[in-house]
């Protein structure tokens, strides 16, 4: 019986979800670990639990689909080398793209201004800016971002009993 020459796979795919997937089994191991306080209806092992269950298994998704999934070599990496049906919209990633930085840049000033300003107030911008960096109009932002900063804030705090910064609100 004659064997086929190899199927491509996509290594990167397949080397970044098993990172991942085991990475996550790494943070949900731990998190299993964390015994919860006497009391509480949510333990302190929440939280990284779903994070590990999750990246474990998105990493193992993405393991998998780098293994089955081959890549298509035929088809064209820019929409001007085909057209019709056959064209592929295909860019590079820019890790620098103002999207890119702006969004680091958002998250960096999160992390300094929530201690002082708190949950509600740094997350109204945050998400405001967000939805403005993506694209979204200033209307949309307006009306998106306290909904999403109350009900995120509103999640924490009654549904999960987590405390977050209160800030300037005390």
């Amino acid at each position: 019986m004659e064997e086929g020459p190899l199927k491509a796979r996509n290594y990167p795919d397949i080397a970044l979800g098993a990172a991942f997937t085991l990475g996550g089994l790494f943070i949900l191991s731990q998190a299993l670990s964390i015994h919860a306080m006497p009391g509480l209806p949510v333990g302190p092992g929440l939280f990284p639990t779903i994070t590990g269950g999750a990246m474990a298994f998105f990493g193992l998704v993405l393991t998998v689909q780098g293994w089955l999934l081959t890549p298509d070599e035929d088809a064209p990496l820019l929409p001007e080398e085909s057209s019709g049906e056959q064209a592929v919209l295909y860019a590079p990633p820019n890790f620098f793209s103002p999207f890119v930085l702006g969004t680091l840049g958002c998250v960096l000033a999160s992390i300094l201004l929530m201690p002082l300003l708190g949950f509600l107030i740094t997350g109204l911008l945050f998400t405001f800016a967000i939805v403005l960096l993506s694209g979204g109009k200033l209307p949309s932002a307006l009306i998106f971002s306290p909904l999403a900063a109350i009900a995120i804030y509103a999640m924490f705090a009654y549904g999960f009993r987590v405390p977050l910064p209160r800030g300037i609100l005390g």
